[in-house]
Formats: C-alpha cells, sequence, structure tokens
C-alpha cells in the first residue's frame, strides 16, 4: 500500500470515528420531532457524574380533552441531553395550545465514582425547537447529594409511559434531590417554568 493510500485510509477512519462521536452527542428522544412541536428537555452540566432522573407531568390535557399524567425515566450522560415531544406524546400536532399548564414533579439521583456529595448542575428548558434553548427562560436545578455507584448505562436515554403502574416502577426505591415546577406554553412557542418546590432531599419518591 502506497504513501498516498495510506493517508486516504487514516483520513477515512477519522471521519468515520467523528461523525459517531457527534452522533453520540445528540440529545435521546422519545421519538423523531416534529417541528412546531412543544419540547421538554433535561440538561447534565456536571462533568463528574450522571443523572438518574424521574418527572411525573401530572394532569395535563390530551388532544381528545381527556386529563393524564406522563412518566419519565431519564438517563443523562455528564454534559449529556435529553428531550420529549410532549406534543406528540399527547396527541397534538404543533404546539400545545397557548396556556396548557401543568405540574412537572422531578427526582434526581447522582451517579458517580466520586466520594462525598455531588453538585447537581442541570437545566429544565421547554418550547418549539427553535426555542428550546432559550437559556432566560430555562430553569436551573443545582444541589448537593451524596454519589450513588455509577451506573453500566453509558448513553444518554428517555423512556416514557401513561400507565400509571409502568410509571410506578419507574419511581421505585429512588432516593434523591425534589423539584416541583409549573410549566405553561405561552403563544409564541416558548413556555415559562415556575419553580413551585424548591430543590430538597426527599427519602423515597415511590409512597413518599
Amino acid at each position: 500500500m502506497n504513501r498516498n493510500a495510506i493517508i486516504l485510509v487514516i483520513v477515512a477512519i477519522l471521519i468515520i470515528v467523528g461523525a459517531a462521536a457527534f452522533m453520540m452527542r445528540q440529545p435521546a428522544n422519545t421519538g423523531t420531532v416534529t417541528a412546531g412541536d412543544t419540547l421538554l428537555a433535561i440538561d447534565n452540566h456536571a462533568a463528574d457524574h450522571q443523572i438518574h432522573a424521574v418527572a411525573v407531568i401530572e394532569n395535563v390535557s390530551k388532544a381528545d380533552g381527556t386529563l393524564t399524567n406522563i412518566y419519565t425515566d431519564s438517563w443523562i450522560q455528564p454534559g449529556g441531553k435529553v428531550q420529549m415531544d410532549i406534543s406528540k406524546e399527547l396527541g397534538y400536532n404543533g404546539s400545545l395550545p397557548s396556556g396548557t399548564s401543568f405540574t412537572m414533579k422531578m427526582w434526581c439521583d447522582p451517579h458517580g465514582n466520586g466520594t462525598g456529595n455531588a453538585t447537581l448542575n442541570m437545566t429544565v428548558h421547554g418550547g418549539t425547537a427553535d426555542k428550546l434553548m432559550d437559556e432566560t427562560r430555562a430553569y436551573l436545578l443545582t444541589a448537593s447529594h451524596e454519589f450513588y455507584p455509577l451506573s453500566s448505562i453509558t448513553s444518554d436515554q428517555i423512556n416514557t409511559t401513561q400507565d400509571p403502574a409502568k410509571g410506578a416502577e419507574f419511581l421505585k426505591g429512588i432516593q434523591s434531590i425534589y423539584v416541583e415546577l409549573l410549566i405553561t406554553v405561552n403563544p409564541d412557542g416558548t413556555v415559562t417554568i415556575t419553580q413551585l418546590t424548591p430543590p430538597v432531599l426527599c427519602s423515597l419518591a415511590a409512597g413518599g
């Protein structure tokens, strides 16, 4: 193999590796995101721990007018992000109606190899895709909590369900920082996130 062929092989390998690395850092989604849909996203800004986040979105209206709860179970790697298409989850085509509001209760555990306490540094975003990362409207969550053992999960992932039994499985046994937020959809596609309960240490989510 001549020198030019070797260089071409090396360049091809670098392109493949770079593309794979880029794909790995894309946010984990609940499915294909449709332009104009209302999204919710959680970022983990910490470099030394994973975040296991379990959330309950309570009493939110579906497109057919019925009320439901949405349960989410997320693993977010250091520097990672997960997002869900809440419009699609509720049966809407496009943004949730202006004025839609719902409560989001969330529990967060830090998992890593550290000792002592981890410093949680997370943001919760909402809105249509073009408004999602508006930092002026994001909710910043900071708190301190002991490290739990590093998980074998190595990618950002989020699972959702409206089945209360499966939601109870998500919540079972999680010991963590708890926060409660009110999320309201605005006419311009943004959302307003209001803290109802500041981050507090709780015992068990299930039955708590």
